[in-house]
């Protein structure tokens, strides 16, 4: 197999689960979510930005000098914000709060399970000096197709929901941010995995973010909904 047709075959591996098809996305989208649930999605959101994202600056030691600044740009935004944008987790309490809640009550919800596997997949992958590995399970494995999940709720939250500009915005930036994100994912995995070895270490990462994305909404799916939603099962 060629690297040109492994990653192409990759790409549609990992989108074979597409998180757009999950029924949260297939409720929201239509206005059937009950407001807890996506009070409950929006909190644990704001997880992955606080523990997850946090994570995955434990690698910025580690990645070439050409990633580094791109990489530490990327990770400041979302913890720390800009004079243009609050940071990320602010941005998801905010919208769990404007489901008919207050902040206190977002910030306060703990982690599920199926949301820590985050930063403890990243945090391990770093530890062990896999810094591709703990890139591309986030870029490629989550925020490759977090940017079309992101579009559809935007629009959703709005049409069905009442939602203004401000307050669906965590939505709204992610979709042109995770653009970016996870075309460097993608051009960083190409250019550093050389080897057939190397390229499906990169491919069981992406696909455990994936996996663990995925079975994070089906936590608070059936937390929020009281009906379950597939779970994904990682097979090598």
């Amino acid at each position: 197999m060629s690297q040109e047709t492994f990653w192409t075959d990759l790409r549609r591996e990992i989108q074979s689960e597409s998180v757009v098809s999950h029924p949260i996305y297939t409720d929201l989208v239509k206005g059937r979510l009950k407001k807890g649930t996506i009070a409950e999605l929006c909190a644990q959101l704001k997880h992955t930005v606080e523990e997850g994202i946090s994570s995955l600056s434990l690698i910025i030691p580690q990645v070439t000098r050409e990633t580094r600044r791109e990489l530490s740009e990327n990770l400041f935004g979302e913890l720390a914000g800009t004079p243009e944008v609050p940071s990320h987790w602010e941005l998801a309490i905010r919208a769990g709060a404007a489901a008919g809640f207050t902040e206190e009550d977002i910030d306060s919800r703990p982690m599920l399970p199926e949301t820590k596997v985050y930063p403890d997949t990243v945090s391990a992958y770093a530890m062990r000096g896999l810094w591709l590995e703990a890139l591309s399970f986030v870029s490629m494995g989550i925020e490759d197709m977090f940017t079309k999940f992101c579009d559809g709720v935007t629009r959703g939250l709005k049409a069905h929901y009442g939602y203004d500009d401000a307050q669906a915005f965590y939505f709204a930036v992610h979709v042109g941010a995770d653009e970016v994100h996870a075309e460097t994912g993608w051009k960083t995995a190409i250019a550093h995995a050389t080897t057939d070895e190397k390229r499906e270490s990169v491919r069981l990462a992406a696909l455990e973010g994936r996996n663990m994305w995925w079975n994070m909404y089906s936590a608070v799916y059936k937390q929020g909904e009281g009906k379950e939603a597939p779970v994904l099962r990682f097979e090598v």
